[in-house]
């Protein structure tokens, strides 16, 4: 175990499927992300599926919007308002971003889940298995 995951355990959570390996999303991890996104592309550029538009950012402020995102996330982690990013690989390829995440969950139980998947590991099978795999997370381990 890295002194990081020592110190921050989330950074060793891993979740596994028969395909997939979802990793919590550290500094590197949130590099690799936001370059991919960058330069691979998540979706039709005459399209935007996202409420907030961050893809239409220009580089390198879509990489730097997108660390501060991930940090704002890890800074705000608490028992009852969280959100557990993932970075998605696909074998030892990374595809994209699962999250999942909760608001008073002590009282609602709820949670809700958000993704994007680079447009080349799309229509594969991929995103409903990352959303399968953090809803078992949610359901068995954390008791939603």
């Amino acid at each position: 175990m890295s002194t990081l995951a020592q110190h921050w355990p989330f950074f060793g959570l891993e979740i596994h499927t028969p395909r997939l390996t979802l990793r919590y999303v550290d500094d590197e991890r949130a590099s690799a992300l936001m370059e991919l996104a960058a330069t691979v592309g998540v979706h039709d550029p005459d399209v935007m599926p996202f409420g907030v538009p961050w893809t239409r950012f220009e580089p390198p402020y879509l990489q730097q919007q997108g660390l501060q995102f991930y940090w704002a996330a890890r800074a705000k982690l608490a028992p009852e308002s969280w959100d557990l990013p993932f970075a998605v690989y696909d074998g030892d390829q990374l595809v994209g971003v699962q999250s999942v995440g909760a608001d008073a969950f002590g009282v609602t139980q709820q949670v809700n889940t958000g993704s994007w998947l680079v447009q080349t590991a799309q229509g594969k099978g991929i995103g409903k298995q990352m959303r399968a795999a953090v809803l078992h997370l949610a359901f068995a381990e954390l008791g939603a």
